[in-house]
């Protein structure tokens, strides 16, 4: 037993060694040729106004630490950068949080574009762009200045790509589709605060210096001055037109103009941190936008408290090049823009937002279940100790409540029920089966329930944090908008919520139902038949009750959830039932149900039954759950996730292997035997 356990650790740290360190781990970057570095790390109190800054990003009011966030999750794999010695940079070695990346690429964006941040999955996508580099692995990290060579060829690469149809797309031409993607994003942040700026050139006329005093050695203004006294501009244009000396105006202010169209050219991508004095209007604007609606004759349209935000976010880059110089300036401009969203009431949320991230409350929820199954297995050693039991449920309890708490709050963000998205069901659904379990242990006492909590709520987690990702490159973060079918709270409160709670009874039981099997025809094998003892026969009674009273409690919901889905169909579009994909997968879900409880009630089958079939209802509910999402027929296509096909195949068949397997077992060992009666 001794050895067993020191084996059993020895795997376990093996297992959390891998799990806290990256498979692509940062190597030694070359050594960076910087001529104005940043001296010291960013202070606290800049990296927290930062990150406070409100900004509207695809639809939704979200703090700056959000974007940034999911950008460095789309660009680097991880929400955090290690910048590490040998690269000759002043702060190494120095971890980066996503704020503190953007401000970088914002304000020292020389040295930000040395950083091996973009992380390439295949290098074949290198050398599809011509590009070679010695001695790295097949995942790697390059920094922008190592891919900026190939940059025009990946541009024309993505335009070829792009004309192809998404199916026909290769896994290299999708994965150089992403990096180049994530190479525009990163010009457009670093282009953030130097496109508020204008310049009159070196040699500028008399007069312009005059209008332009700020400009005086070639020095850049924040762009606000060329809003406000761009009438005179406009002046000079309409006598130059009446002179015909149209060519010397232009070239005389042409510095001007080129600084101007260019933040108007950038403004459909740009961040949109500039909201509406009207509080009428919901779209907020970038920079480009308020410069482009100054100059339009409708220039009453840009309010005060517009041009004072975009004023002092332009006056930011006066300080870049010096943390000290630009603290004071980033403090500033970040106290305007919540005054400014404040006003509208639409800051509030801004701090628990930060709150939220900050938590980390379902990677820490991950941490608690991985501990409570460490100890389960231990327990297993042990089993006459009742300590193992109280840490397990311990562990789990808190990791649930984390669970809870998360989802909990993200429905105070968005005000709406945490289930109008996949990434969201699955925290929904691990939270349900978790707490399921945790009664269901209370109820019986047999450690097993808890055991599978342990294991649905780490497998939950785990696939949340990858889904994560998947939702973050395609919506820009887990907490978009809905899409127009969802876009009724009163109905995600009602049917959404309680069909998916129907679904995770439904997978809580084909959960139960493997470990039912695993655990019975182990004892079968054991005993070489299917004799139990009265005690042991007792607890496998009892355990096929579980899933039995699960089953009930998924049948529930699934038909209230079900029949609240055709009213809301009929609400919306003008019929109860349409044979929908997703209606149709709800509906398979129901009757599958019914089927294995009368079947159960008629005696047509019993606790193995019940169990092998449970099993296959867990493919039959992942299949509603995901599968008709990735049709792209019907109204509900609207969750289509690449690679999620792929996962749910493999699933399928193994349900179908373990399944045959079962069967096998109850054919070789469950399977009453006929005696012959003696003539």
């Amino acid at each position: 037993m001794s050895t067993l356990a020191h084996r059993l650790f020895a795997a376990l740290f093996a297992a959390c060694f891998l799990f806290a360190t990256d498979a692509t781990a940062q190597r030694e970057v070359d050594r960076a040729e910087v001529q104005n570095p940043r001296t010291k790390p960013w202070p606290k109190e800049v990296v927290e106004a930062f990150a406070r800054i409100p900004v509207q990003h695809r639809g939704r009011v979200k703090p700056m630490s959000t974007v940034a966030g999911f950008r460095m999750l789309n660009t680097n794999g991880k929400r955090k950068w290690d910048l590490v010695e040998g690269t000759g940079l002043p702060t190494a070695p120095e971890e980066l949080t996503p704020t503190e990346w953007y401000l970088d690429a914002m304000l020292f964006p020389e040295q930000a574009r040395t950083y091996e941040i973009f992380l390439v999955d295949d290098n074949a996508v290198l050398e599809e762009l011509g590009l070679r580099f010695e001695g790295r692995k097949r995942r790697d990290r390059y920094s922008y200045d190592q891919l900026e060579p190939a940059r025009d060829t990946m541009e024309a690469e993505a335009q070829r790509i792009n004309s192809k149809d998404r199916n026909a797309r290769t896994r290299v031409e999708t994965q150089l589709l992403e990096l180049r993607n994530n190479i525009m994003e990163f010009e457009i942040v670093q282009s953030t605060f130097s496109t508020l700026q204008a310049s009159i050139g070196d040699e500028p006329s008399e007069r312009l210096l005059q209008l332009f005093p700020e400009g005086a050695n070639g020095k850049s203004f924040p762009m606000t001055f060329v809003l406000e006294r761009w009438g005179t501009m406009v002046d000079w244009g309409q006598e130059a037109r009446l002179a015909d000396e149209q060519d010397a105006f232009i070239e005389e202010v042409r510095e001007v103009e080129s600084a101007l169209s260019a933040a108007i050219r950038r403004a459909p991508f740009s961040l949109a941190f500039v909201p509406p004095e009207d509080g009428g209007e919901d779209q907020w604007r970038s920079a480009g936008d308020v410069a482009n609606l100054a100059i339009t004759p409708e220039a009453a349209a840009v309010g005060e408290s517009e041009l004072r935000l975009m004023h002092s976010f332009s006056r930011v880059w006066d300080g870049s090049g010096s943390v000290d110089a630009v603290a004071p300036l980033l403090l500033e401009a970040s106290k305007v823009a919540e005054e400014t969203a404040g006003a509208r009431g639409q800051f509030e949320k801004i701090p628990l937002e930060i709150s939220y991230y900050d938590g980390k409350f379902f990677l820490r929820a991950l941490i608690f279940f991985l501990l409570g199954f460490v100890v389960t297995a231990f327990s297993w050693m042990v089993p006459s100790k009742q300590w193992p039991t109280y840490v397990t449920f311990g562990a789990t309890t808190i990791g649930g409540l984390l669970v809870v708490t998360g989802v909990t709050i993200r429905c105070l963000l968005l005000e709406r029920p945490p289930v109008a998205t996949l990434y969201e069901t699955i925290l929904f659904i691990t939270s349900i089966a978790v707490v399921v379990c945790l009664v269901a242990e209370l109820l019986t006492k047999e450690r097993v329930a808890l055991a599978i909590a342990t294991v649905l709520g780490a497998g939950g987690m785990f696939l949340a944090m990858n889904y994560e990702a998947v939702e973050a490159a395609t919506a820009g973060d887990t907490m978009g908008g809905l899409v127009a079918v969802l876009n009724t709270n009163f109905w995600l409160a009602t049917h959404v919520t309680t069909v998916t709670m129907g679904y995770s009874a439904g997978l809580l039981a084909a959960a139960l139902a493997h470990v039912w099997l695993v655990m019975r025809l182990f004892r079968a094998v054991k005993n070489s038949g299917p004799e139990l003892s009265r005690e042991r026969s007792e607890w496998f009674r009892r355990f096929g009750r579980l899933i039995y009273g699960v089953l009930c409690f998924g049948l529930l919901f699934s038909v209230v959830g079900t029949i609240l889905g055709g009213v809301w169909a009929n609400d919306s579009w003008g019929r109860f039932w349409g044979w929908d994909p997703k209606e149709n997968g709800a509906l398979m879900i129901v009757l599958y149900e019914l089927v294995i409880l009368h079947a159960r009630m008629g005696g047509y089958i019993r606790d193995f039954g019940v169990a092998v079939l449970s099993v296959l209802g867990g493919a039959i509910v992942a299949f509603s759950w995901w599968h008709v999402n990735q049709l792209g027929v019907g109204l509900h296509s609207y969750g289509f996730t690449s690679g999620v096909l792929e996962s749910l195949w493999t699933y399928y068949y193994l349900v179908l292997g373990f399944i045959a397997l079962s069967l096998v077992g109850w054919f070789l060992y469950l399977r009453p035997r006929r005696t012959l009666e003696p003539a």
